[in-house]
This record gives structure tokens, sequence and C-alpha cells, in this order.
């Protein structure tokens, strides 16, 4: 009579094998698109890292879901265990995985991004285009005759005004920001005479005036807000904000907005894309 074969493992240490399972299969699956190329002079981890970051954020790994051991994952790709491991602490550092000790690896919640500072789209229209539910509240909105800042930034003359808003932003009912925008009240006639509820204040100048901005400076500082920032935005006072002043500007490359807001980098951190 043969003896059956023992199973031998290392003390203390669970296997995550996930062969044959629904969770392995669908890793598999959503990987089938990954190829590492082993001739680039850019890093196997780095490859490996960065193909898996695409899968998780473009919804192919379903958040909470497992996913095979590092040591399958190598088996996977046929490359080794540390080249893994790199890839997976570079994820780990995003909160794109979450090793959870003796159970495994597991997908996390990616991260909320906005890319609005890095664009000329206003923060309405980036967290729309990203399928995000926004909600705003008009706190302030009317002509008036400029502070110094908005006239020195709009470069107003002595009898030049400014149409004034200032809203706070929840974003899928976070609150996201809090600001005071200023237009240049030349190029916007009779504009605090609309309805700006829930609406893109930059998509109602285009459409109503057709100017659309084509650059903007920013600046950013790290800042507690106001006491009144924090209550109107329900969150808890103290709390460091990012401080965010802007110019921005026509195709003539005359001043059109000028705004300083408080962004809560809590609910969703700033993305930039920096091309060469």
């Amino acid at each position: 009579m043969t003896a059956s074969p023992i199973e031998i493992r290392r003390p203390g240490r669970p296997a995550f094998d996930l062969t044959g399972t629904p969770e392995g299969q669908a890793f598999s699956d959503a990987c089938q698109s990954i190829i590492l190329d082993k001739a680039s002079t850019k890093p196997l981890w780095r490859q490996l890292y960065e193909q898996l970051e695409a899968t998780i954020r473009e919804g192919r790994l379903e958040p909470h879901a497992r996913i095979p051991s590092e040591e399958m994952i190598a088996d996977r790709f046929g490359i080794s265990r540390p080249v893994v491991r790199n890839a997976m602490q570079a994820l780990a550092g995003k909160g794109l995985v979450v090793k959870i000790h003796r159970k495994g690896i597991f997908v996390g919640s990616p991260p909320l991004e906005t890319d609005f500072i890095s664009t000329t789209l206003s923060a309405y229209d980036d967290l729309i285009a990203r399928g995000h539910a926004v909600r705003t509240k008009t706190l302030e909105f009317y002509r008036c005759e400029p502070d110094a800042k908005e006239r020195e930034a709009l470069g107003l003359d002595a009898d030049g005004s400014v149409v004034r808003v200032v809203r706070v932003f929840w974003m899928d009912d976070a609150p996201i920001t809090y600001t005071r925008m200023s237009l240049h009240g030349e190029k916007v006639p009779g504009f605090e005479n609309m309805d700006v509820r829930d609406r893109s204040i930059l998509g109602m100048v285009r459409e109503r005036y057709g100017r659309t901005l084509v650059r903007a400076e920013r600046w950013l500082n790290a800042v507690i807000p106001p006491e009144k920032v924090a209550v109107v935005m329900g969150i808890k006072q103290g709390l460091p904000m990012i401080e965010i002043e802007s110019v921005a500007f026509e195709s003539d490359n005359t001043p059109m907005e000028y705004y300083r807001a408080y962004y809560n980098s809590d609910a969703a951190r700033i993305h930039m894309a920096i091309m060469k």
C-alpha cells in the first residue's frame, strides 16, 4: 500500500493558493493584458506595478477582492518574488492593495482624485467629468467693487467691478472645497442675475458669453482655514487644508477669473500630470 504524500507547510504561515477558485480566475482574467518586457530598461517591478495599478483603477479588479500570494503572482508572470514584493509595496503605498496578516492580499479602494489644479477646468467640471455627484451651496453672489487683490489679479481700472461668487462644494456628500471666485465684471455683464445653483460657473460663462479659459497660474499653500470655513463645510476645526490661489486667462492673455479656495485633501487627493 502506497502512503499518501504528506503536505508540508511552514509553521504559522497559511497558504494563499487561489488555483481553481473564482477569485483566482477573476485575477487571471483581469490580468490577461499585462505583459512584462524583460528586455526593457524599465525595471520589471515598475512594469508590474504600473499595469496592476491601471487594472485596479479601471475596475477590472473589484475593491476588497482577494488576490493571489506573491509566490503565485511570481509564477503567473515568470518573475522573482522580490520583483512582485516591490510592486506590491508600491501599490500598498497608494492604498491600492492591502496586506492583512495571516489572511492574504486584498484589493484596496482607490483613493479619490481631482485634476482641476493642473487644468483650466473648474472643480465642478472636473468632478462631474469623473462621474461624481456634485452638490453646491452658494453663500454669496453679487456684483461689487473689487478689493485690492482682485483689482491687481484681474487688471481692473478704477471703475472696474467683479462678480463675486462664494460657494461650498460637496463631492459624493463629502465636503471638498470652499471657493471665493471673482469674475472680471466688464466681461460678464448681467451675470449676477443668473441662477447658478448646482451649475458650473465657467460652463455658464462659456455658454452665455463665449469666453473660455486657456491657461492659469496657481499657488498652493498648506494652512489651517478660518473657523467659519470649517463650520460651513461641516469639517473638524483645526484640520489642515490646501489653500489655492488662481488667476486664469483667456486666449488674448487677459485675466478673466481670480479665486481663492480651501481644498479638503482628506476627501480627495490632488492629481497632477507633469509633461516633458
